[in-house]
């Protein structure tokens, strides 16, 4: 069983998007703090990973805009063991998450810029390796895609396989996302394809997908230099949606990629 590799975060008076190997993680307002736990595995090349997180300014209660100064971000990327619990006193130490340099490094030019907001965005990676996954097949050395309109084709496709509720088609179109996942996390993924199918029949068909929209509502975006696109409902809502079952509405993003000549969901 491989090892799960996490990142834990904590991040306070700021806007944060972070990305894995290129590939879009998480676009996130904490401004009243938030905190993040997220293992890593299916977004892992085995040496030299790059986490990427960029922050910006949010609006804070009292109306003002974040400074510099307020802004407050630490975590860690760890190694667990399969049967670990992710915590501060566990795990092997990959590389921590502190962006004092970088806040440090702002805060010296800041009193050349008269415009706060031009000392944003502030950037940083961090680097760690691992010898157990390797996604870079999919992230690093896929096909470069550069036909939108192929990508809006596929992603019409999808709509109407979920419309017609047609369980087999779908989990052929999610098959290499399953088999990765599986790769990733075999102790929770023993049989993804029956776990697949269990989940749309008892829940998210059953929560009533949301499939009314045409080509000019879906938006497109690109990571990992145009190897995966991100296909979504505009103006930012996730391309699989439902309306939910006793409160309890199904939400998830759509990562698209070349597998074999043809689009399949990697994400």
């Amino acid at each position: 069983m491989p090892s799960v590799y996490s990142m834990e975060l904590y991040a306070s008076k700021c806007i944060f998007e972070i990305t894995a190997n290129g590939l879009f993680l998480f676009h996130k307002n904490a401004a009243n703090g938030r905190s993040i736990s997220y293992p890593l595995n299916t977004e892992l090349i085995g040496k030299d990973n790059v986490v990427n997180i960029t922050l910006l300014p949010t609006v804070l209660e009292n109306g003002q805009i974040s400074r510099l100064e307020d802004i407050n971000i630490s975590g860690t990327i760890k190694r667990y063991g399969e049967d670990d619990f992710t915590g501060p006193e566990t795990g092997q130490l990959l590389t921590k998450i502190d962006f004092t340099d970088v806040i440090t490094k702002s805060k010296a030019l800041s009193f050349k810029i008269t415009d706060p907001s031009k000392l944003f965005p502030l950037s940083k990676e961090f680097k760690f390796d691992n010898d157990e996954l390797s996604f870079r097949n999919r992230l690093l050395e896929a096909p470069i895609i550069i036909d939108e309109k192929m990508l809006l084709a596929y992603a019409e496709k999808l709509r109407d396989i979920i419309a017609r509720q047609d369980v087999e088609e779908l989990y052929k179109e999610y098959k290499p996302k399953l088999d990765d996942y599986t790769i990733a996390y075999p102790k929770q993924f023993p049989d993804p394809k029956q776990w697949f199918i269990d989940f749309l029949k008892n829940d998210f068909f059953p929560g009533g997908p949301i499939t009314d929209f045409k080509r000019d509502a879906i938006g497109l975006k690109s990571w990992c230099g145009g190897r995966i696109w991100e296909i979504f409902v505009k103006p930012e809502q996730e391309f699989f949606r439902n309306k939910g079952l006793d409160g309890d509405i199904n939400t998830m993003e759509l990562f698209v990629g070349m597998v074999d000549n043809s689009l399949k969901i990697l994400r």
